[in-house]
């Protein structure tokens, strides 16, 4: 499943993830994946639901229009750092402040992975967890919004994956029951282009890039939360 992807991307344990959320809450036959370019663009002929390619950064905003002629849908908003908290961050503060009803799954890698690995908003590489430089932070920057749901975990090992799994029922429970803006970012591996093993990669980003974003619930139920 997910053969275009390359060996050890987060992206196909982050869709597989999905995919099977999907399956067990029976909402195949009503599922719509809004889908980012680059990466993202690689899952659209492989997914089991219906899905639709939006202009870079444009994710949130192509799923709210569907959701507003389709209520009964669950729309997905799929996206990577660069069109979440790039070309799309104005698309994403907005529909973070009106609280729009949405679930969206960012993909962190800290790269644009798809053009060669140029370095996205959220790249840390040696900078410290409170270096100004270093990448955004989406819980300081929509946490303050009123949110309802805000969420990040790694796609490392079995007990992260594990966390994301509940972190995306979560969000998609809330999503489901009608209330506001519901995220998950997912700090993903990247094995091309930083040249690293999946092993390698997998503690890169527990050792490293954890230190800058840590893993946790932010916002639950519109409440923000010590993690």
């Amino acid at each position: 499943m997910y053969t275009m992807l390359c060996a050890g991307c987060g992206h196909r344990t982050a869709m597989t993830l999905l995919d099977e959320l999907i399956a067990r809450k029976g909402l195949k036959e009503k599922t719509i994946l809004a889908l980012d370019v680059a990466c993202c663009s690689l899952l659209i002929d492989e997914v089991g639901y219906d899905a639709v390619m939006c202009a870079h950064g444009r994710v949130l905003d192509v799923a709210k229009g569907y959701q507003s002629v389709r209520k009964d849908r669950c729309v997905i908003s799929y996206m990577g750092d660069g069109a979440a908290y790039s070309i799309g961050i104005e698309e994403m503060i907005h529909a973070a402040r009106r609280n729009d009803r949405a679930f969206a799954v960012v993909i962190n890698n800290g790269l644009y992975s798809m053009t060669g690995g140029q370095t996205a908003p959220t790249y840390v590489g040696d900078a410290g967890e409170n270096d100004r430089n270093a990448g955004f932070q989406a819980e300081k920057v929509l946490g303050g919004f009123p949110i309802r749901y805000l969420a990040r975990a790694a796609l490392t090992d079995g007990p992260n994956i594990e966390r994301a799994r509940k972190y995306l029922e979560t969000a998609m429970d809330g999503y489901l029951s009608g209330s506001g803006f519901h995220m998950v970012e997912l700090l993903s591996p990247c094995p091309t282009n930083y040249k690293l093993s999946p092993k390698e990669m997998g503690e890169m980003i527990n050792g490293q890039m954890t230190r800058y974003y840590p893993l946790g619930e932010f916002v639950k139920e519109g409440e923000r939360t010590p993690c």
